[in-house]
């Protein structure tokens, strides 16, 4: 075995076993399929969780909606009760005056004959019931107020736009309408739901997920509130392969779960005659808890560190063990050629990865790396 001695630049070297695999189970926070240090245009979804919007459906009257208002009295001192004819045929009196439907106006005020205006915008319709019948109370016997919704017309309307197939208003139904149910009816979106980044904005917060998050926790699928805006965007998973394989470049990830062995294939795999199996390097930032979780302490300070995971297929508990590896968002797979000159050009391309944000820290030898022959 030939000992490699890497720059000190803070990244550890693990090698893809049992334990490792039990530790990124553990410790693992975010989706499998998401890189752990986010990316540079992750900036324009806003902060991660949606379920911190999360509320009961709030049906509290809106701009444009109109309003059905009925008032019972037990006497006829105010307003004059309507005539119906009974089962005998002869007159009876009907205790409900019904008023004429109220559109709720820029002024967001309603007018009740002998209450006058009556405050309606953001309340609900138990409020504003209470409201007249507080307003009648010293002007007739035990009055009973109903007021209901009768249409909404625009008040509750959510925006829809981006990555969907018909970008348009939705409205809110009485009973609510859920996040997922809102999507259905701009038409879905055509990109797959782990490409898919959700973003609502509710007043000056603003939250984003992907589509295969909300589906999986119904925590995420919050109901939405009126003058919500969701936007959908395809943020595209990919991972790079390079080193001694035939098909150098970036790869999509198409689906939320791909593991390590299928990323391999997809790749092309190490060159027969130029890779050393036992050299197969993943380069990926991983929270700093993972490495507590092995006994480790990070190099770095923050909340991400950066790790080099290291497949061995000399070994056959590799392959199982490559089965059970996730590959995620800009994870960079290196295959490394037969003898230490490969795994030399892999360190010194980690060490200008990390370089930048170090301010160029010395190459002093602190972290082992073992290559196979």
């Amino acid at each position: 075995m030939i000992r490699h001695k890497a720059g000190k630049l803070g990244y550890e070297l693990l090698p893809i076993n049992g334990e490792t695999l039990q530790a990124i189970a553990s410790t693992s926070s975010k989706a499998d399929y998401m890189a752990a240090g986010g990316r540079k245009s992750d900036r324009m979804f806003g902060a991660r969780g949606l379920d911190a919007l999360n509320a009961p459906t709030s049906q509290t009257i809106a701009l444009g909606d109109v309003l059905s208002i009925a008032i019972y009295e037990t006497d006829s001192a105010l307003f004059r009760p309507s005539l119906a004819a009974g089962a005998g045929g002869g007159l009876s009196v009907n205790p409900m005056t019904a008023l004429p439907p109220q559109v709720i106006d820029q002024s967001g005020e309603i007018t009740v004959p002998f209450v006058g205006r009556v405050r309606a915008l953001g309340k609900l319709s138990g409020e504003v019931e209470g409201q007249i019948r507080e307003g009648l109370r010293l002007k007739t016997a035990d009055p009973q107020v109903v007021v209901t919704v009768l249409e909404r017309r625009g008040g509750n309307l959510v925006s829809i736009t981006g990555d969907v197939r018909q970008p348009s208003q939705i409205q809110i139904t009485q009973a609510g309408t859920r996040l997922l149910d809102g999507i259905a009816q701009a038409g879905g979106t055509p990109s797959a739901p782990h490409d898919t980044m959700v973003t609502v904005t509710r007043g000056r917060t603003t939250r984003s997920d992907p589509l295969q998050e909300i589906y999986d926790s119904p925590a995420k699928n919050i109901f939405l509130q009126p003058a919500d805006t969701v936007v959908l965007r395809k943020r595209a998973l990919s991972f790079t392969a390079f080193g001694s394989t035939g098909r150098v470049g970036s790869y999509p990830i198409p689906i939320e779960d791909i593991n390590l062995s299928e990323a391999v294939a997809q790749s092309g795999g190490p060159a027969d005659l130029q890779a050393n199996p036992a050299t197969i390097f993943i380069y990926r930032q991983e929270p700093a808890s993972l490495l507590r979780q092995l006994g480790k302490e990070p190099r770095l300070p923050g909340e991400t560190v950066p790790i080099v995971y290291q497949l061995d297929l000399h070994d056959p508990e590799g392959f199982f063990y490559a089965n059970n590896f996730t590959v995620r968002d800009r994870d960079v797979i290196f295959y490394g050629a037969a003898g230490s000159a490969g795994v030399q050009k892999f360190m010194s391309l980690i060490n200008t990865f990390l370089a930048p944000a170090l301010g160029g820290a010395g190459a002093a030898a602190s972290v082992s790396i073992l290559a196979a022959p």
